[in-house]
């Protein structure tokens, strides 16, 4: 399948979501040195799912205050405006799609999947002392919304992917390629250019696969293409196929993580795996 098919299929196919308009006021009035947290509070407390997801949010373990936090201005001011921009962005992508599953296609293991990829990208990125590990949170959970794009629109193709992948035991994104002539990174991608999203969120998308390519974000592209690896290493989730992707030596050089943070950080995922399911899916 051509690039210019590709992006004609994503740009026209209806089932396609577009981001919420409440992401869209939020991003706009975060964007706004002048904004107050007054005046996000007022936008947050017109949509119930995401006042409730707030407050959940800064009264869960991620945060692990001790006294109850009851309102949507005190919940900003504690998580801060980034923060508040990456958990309305993960409401909203969550909220866009409906799934049941079929086809091969098994919705609920997919996002519990994405979770744990986002789960494990903020704590790899906690151990690097990454400034931004809200981001990395949402790039983890956005990182195969590709296959996504696959199962809503390409249907019978995509049923073909998933027999590839169980009969012969490979990778799906070799299935996809022969299959589709093209993989989720790159369907991924195009929904991402598609919401405008940044190039940090982007990057991840594109390249968590083949994370020597990116080209300006090679940190963030490398913690999620090593959180990928832990989440299915553990077994969280499903992602289209069983196997384990090789870690790349050069995304291990350039994150600088000892061998021996590997298993706290392991164990840690497993510790907040549960919560973070909890709070993002219901």
């Amino acid at each position: 399948m051509k690039e210019g098919q590709l992006k004609g299929i994503v740009g026209r196919v209806g089932d396609l979501p577009t981001l919420p308009i409440i992401y869209k006021r939020v991003r706009d009035l975060l964007d706004d040195p002048q904004t107050s947290a007054s005046d996000v509070g007022k936008v947050i407390t017109q949509d119930q799912v995401l006042t409730t997801k707030l407050l959940k949010l800064v009264n869960s373990s991620f945060y692990g205050f001790m006294q109850e936090v009851t309102t949507v201005s005190r919940a900003i001011a504690i998580i801060g405006f980034r923060a508040l921009k990456a958990m309305v962005l993960a409401t909203s992508i969550l909220r866009s799609f409906s799934l049941e599953g079929n086809d091969g296609f098994q919705g609920e293991g997919f996002w519990e999947h994405s979770i744990g990829c986002a789960l494990g990208s903020k704590i790899i990125g906690k151990h690097l002392r990454h400034s931004e590990t809200d981001e990395l949170f949402v790039a983890g959970l956005i990182h195969d919304i590709g296959k996504l794009v696959e199962y809503i629109s390409f249907g019978p193709e995509f049923k073909e992917v998933i027999k590839v992948v169980e009969e012969e035991g490979v990778f799906i994104q070799e299935a996809e390629r022969r299959v589709l002539g093209s993989d989720h990174t790159r369907i991924g991608s195009l929904l991402v250019e598609r919401w405008k999203l940044p190039p940090e969120l982007a990057e991840p998308v594109a390249y968590h696969h083949t994370p020597g390519e990116a080209k300006n974000f090679p940190q963030e592209v490398g913690v999620v293409h090593l959180a990928d690896i832990l989440i299915k290493a553990l077994g969280l989730g499903w992602a289209g196929d069983e196997k384990v992707p090789p870690l790349e030596l050069e995304v291990w050089d350039g994150l600088g993580l000892k061998k021996a943070a590997i298993d706290p950080i392991m164990a840690e995922i497993e510790a907040g795996y549960p919560d973070a399911v909890s709070l993002l899916k219901e």
